[in-house]
C-alpha cells in the first residue's frame, strides 16, 4: 500500500500513466512509471520491503540451549539472518541491478533508518556500489507531502541506524542469557513451570515491575479512619454543600470537639458568610497530539489497547488519512499552517460547523506549543476528510479521536466564571464553590472531556445561613487502583523505559507472557508468576545486585542509544558498556540465585515437596518376600 500510494502520487501525469508487475517477491508488486529525477528523464521503480530485512540472531551453535551456557551469550558470535519466504532480498537484488540511483522512503524514525540502511547495503551489492543514494523525509502520504519530499532528498543517517542496531544487540544478548538462564533452572525446580517459558527483557521487566509494585502497594495498604464535618443550607430552592476548610482530621476526638461546638453555634445562629469571590476560569484546550498521548487517550476513551491503537493508526496512515503516527512531537512547526487541514474538514457531517466557525468564523486560535519536539514528524493530525461509512468502527473511532483533537487544539480555551463562598461557624471554615460556563470553546468538539456548569444561587458577605444538614461524616483511606494502561505508559514515558513506538508492545509482552492480565475494569493486575519473578528480583538486588524490575538500567541505556542518534556516542562503546553492565548483573544473579530461589518457591510449589505430599494409590501390592 505505501510503495502505491507513493507511486500514483509521484506519477506526472501525461507520462503515459502507473504500470504494475509483479516481481521476485510474492508480497511485494513492482510499480513503474517514467518521470523526471534531479532535471533528467527517468524511468522509476517503486516497491516495498515488510519491516526489517534481516534480524539479528545467535549462530546455530550457541542456539543449541544444552551445549552453550546462558553466560557466553553476552560474548557468542551473532549472525544476520531473514525470512526466505517474502524473498525480499531477492526482489531488491533483481531492481537494483541495472539502477543507477537510489530514493529510500521509509519510515522517518530510528526503525525505518535502519531498515533504509539494510536495503542501500543489498542495492549497493547488487549494483556493484555505483548507485546515488537519497533518503526522502515526509510525514504523510499526501501528494504536496511527498512532492515537497522529492525537492528536499537528504544522505541517509547511519547515526540512527546505529543506534536501532545497538538496541538489537544489546535487547539479543540479555534477553536471551536471563531468559536462558531462568527458564533452564525453573522449569526444573517447579513442576507448574515445566511448559512455561520464562523470557526476560530489558523494557520488559520494568515495565512489569510497575505493575507489581502498585499491587504489592495495595496488597500491603492499611486503611485508617478519618472524619470530616460536612454541611448544607437550602438557598433559592437548592441544596448547597459545604466542605470543611480543615478537610480531614485523623483523630476522632479532636473532631467531635469541633462537631459540637460547630452544632452548637449552628442550632443557635447559623453560618456565616465571610466570603464571596468571583474570578475567571478557564479549561486550556489540548496540546497537539503525539503517540504517547494518542495511546493514553485510547486507552481510558476508547477502551482500546494502545497495540491495538498504534495497530490501527499505522493503517490509517498507510491509507493517506492521517499523517504519521510515531511521533513525540506535540508543537506545530511554523512551516505548517493547521487551517490548511481545517479546511478540508468544512463539509464533514459529523464536525463541518465546527471546522466552518474556525476558518471562517474567526474562533481559530494558533494550537499551544507542548515541550516536545522529534525533529522528524510533526504532531499526528488528519490529511484527509472521511466520512463514517468509509472505514470500520475500529478504524473510525481513532480517526475521529485524532480528527476532533486537531480540532480542539485550534480552538479558543473554554471559559467561564468560578463562584466561591467561605462561611463559618464557631470558628470553624466552610467553602462551596459553583461554575458558570461562558464560552465552551474547544470543547464543543471533544466529547472525552467535559466541564459542567455549576452555577451557585446568590450569597451576600456577613449573610447568615439556616443550616439544613450538619453532619461528622467517618471514612476510611482508599489504597491506590491498579495501574491502567494509560497510567503505565505515563510511567513509563516519565522514567524513560522504550520510546514512544515501542511503550504499547512493552506492555502487550507482559499479557503475552502471562505475567499480567487486564481484569474485568481494564487494569492490569501481575500474575502470581509476574509477582514472584519481581519479589525475587528484588530480593536477588538487596542481596548483591541491581534490581532489573526497576527502570534505572533501561533509561541510562535509553539516554544512551538516544545520544548515538545524535552523534555524541559511539555505538562501539556503547555496547561495550552496556554488555559489561548486564554481564555484571547476570554473574551477580549467578551467585544469589537461592534469593530468587526462595521467591518463586513462596509461589510455586517444588519437585520435592510434590513427592511429600503425592497420594497413595495402593499399598503392599507385591507378595515378594525376598
Amino acid at each position: 500500500a505505501l510503495a502505491l500510494a507513493i507511486a500514483s502520487a509521484l506519477c506526472p501525469e501525461g507520462s503515459g500513466g502507473l504500470t504494475k508487475r509483479r516481481g521476485a517477491s510474492p508480497s511485494s508488486p513492482v510499480h513503474e512509471y517514467r518521470g523526471m529525477f534531479k532535471g533528467r528523464p527517468a524511468f522509476f521503480k517503486v516497491t516495498a520491503t515488510t519491516g526489517h530485512i534481516y534480524s539479528l540472531d545467535f549462530s546455530k551453535e550457541s542456539n543449541d540451549w544444552n551445549n552453550t551456557t546462558p553466560a557466553a551469550l553476552f560474548h557468542a558470535r551473532t549472525v544476520q539472518c531473514y525470512d526466505p519466504g517474502p524473498k525480499i532480498p531477492d526482489l531488491i537484488s533483481s531492481e537494483a541491478r541495472d539502477a543507477d540511483a537510489l530514493v529510500l522512503w521509509l519510515d522517518c524514525d530510528r526503525e525505518g533508518e535502519a531498515i533504509a540502511f539494510e536495503v542501500l547495503e543489498v542495492c549497493q551489492r547488487a549494483a556493484g556500489g555505483r548507485m546515488q543514494v537519497f533518503r526522502a523525509v515526509f510525514s504523510a502520504l499526501t501528494r504536496a507531502d511527498l512532492e515537497r519530499a522529492c525537492q528536499t532528498l537528504r544522505d541517509p543517517d547511519k547515526r540512527l541506524a546505529d543506534a536501532v542496531e545497538a538496541r538489537q544487540e544489546i535487547d539479543l544478548r540479555a534477553g536471551a542469557a536471563f531468559t536462558r538462564w531462568m527458564t533452564l533452572r525453573y522449569q526444573a525446580m517447579f513442576p507448574e513451570l515445566a511448559d512455561q517459558p520464562l523470557s526476560f527483557g530489558p523494557c520488559q521487566f520494568p515495565t512489569l515491575g510497575f505493575v507489581v509494585e502498585r499491587w504489592l502497594r495495595i496488597q500491603r495498604f492499611v486503611p485508617e479512619p478519618f472524619w470530616t464535618i460536612r454541611m448544607e443550607t437550602q438557598k433559592a430552592g437548592h441544596t448547597v454543600r459545604f466542605t470543611w476548610r480543615r478537610g480531614r482530621l485523623f483523630d476522632r476526638l479532636a473532631v467531635l470537639a469541633l462537631y459540637e461546638l460547630c452544632v452548637e453555634e449552628g442550632d443557635a445562629h447559623g453560618a456565616l458568610v465571610v466570603r464571596v469571590s468571583e474570578d475567571p476560569a478557564s479549561r486550556w484546550r489540548p496540546l497537539p497530539l503525539n503517540t504517547v498521548e494518542m495511546s493514553k487517550l485510547a486507552a481510558t476513551k476508547l477502551r482500546m489497547a494502545p497495540a491495538r491503537c498504534m495497530h490501527v493508526a499505522e493503517d490509517l496512515y498507510q491509507r493517506g488519512l492521517i499523517s504519521y503516527p510515531r511521533t513525540e512531537t506535540d508543537r506545530f512547526p511554523p512551516t505548517i499552517d493547521p487551517r490548511d487541514f481545517i479546511r478540508m474538514h468544512v463539509a464533514s457531517s459529523q464536525w463541518g460547523a465546527f471546522a466552518q466557525s474556525l476558518v471562517n468564523g474567526g474562533r481559530f486560535v494558533p494550537p499551544r506549543s507542548g515541550p516536545h519536539d522529534d525533529h522528524a514528524h510533526p504532531p499526528i493530525h488528519p490529511v484527509r476528510c472521511v466520512e463514517p461509512g468509509a472505514l470500520s468502527d475500529e478504524c473510525w473511532r481513532v480517526y475521529e479521536l485524532i480528527t476532533r483533537h486537531f480540532l480542539a487544539s485550534c480552538a479558543p480555551d473554554a471559559r467561564g466564571n468560578r463562584t466561591e463562598v467561605e462561611a463559618t461557624v464557631a470558628g470553624e471554615h466552610f467553602v462551596t464553590t459553583g461554575l458558570v460556563i461562558v464560552d465552551r470553546g474547544w470543547l464543543d468538539v471533544y466529547p472525552y472531556a467535559n466541564w459542567t456548569n455549576d452555577p451557585l444561587p446568590p450569597f451576600a458577605v456577613n449573610e447568615r445561613l439556616a443550616l439544613s444538614a450538619l453532619e461528622m461524616v467517618e471514612s476510611r483511606t482508599q489504597p491506590p487502583p491498579l495501574l491502567s494502561e494509560a497510567d503505565l505508559i505515563t510511567l513509563m514515558d516519565r522514567s524513560g523505559i522504550g520510546t514512544d513506538a515501542t511503550m504499547h508492545d512493552h506492555i502487550q509482552k507482559i499479557q503475552t507472557r502471562n505475567y499480567a492480565l487486564k481484569n474485568g475494569e481494564g487494569r492490569l493486575e501481575p500474575s502470581k508468576l509476574g509477582v514472584a519473578l519481581v519479589e525475587g528480583y528484588q530480593r536477588f538486588a538487596a542481596e548483591g545486585g541491581l534490581d532489573l524490575s526497576k527502570p534505572e538500567l533501561r533509561a541510562q541505556m535509553e539516554q544512551a542509544m538516544a545520544a548515538i542518534a545524535r552523534g555524541e556516542h559511539s555505538r562501539q562503546q556503547f555496547l561495550m558498556d552496556a554488555i559489561h553492565a548486564t554481564h555484571r548483573c547476570y554473574s551477580a544473579l549467578e551467585r544469589h540465585a537461592p534469593a530468587l530461589d526462595a521467591a518463586l518457591g513462596e509461589h510455586f510449589t517444588g519437585h520435592a515437596a510434590v513427592a511429600r505430599v503425592a497420594p497413595v494409590l495402593h499399598a503392599a501390592f507385591s507378595t515378594c518376600r525376598c
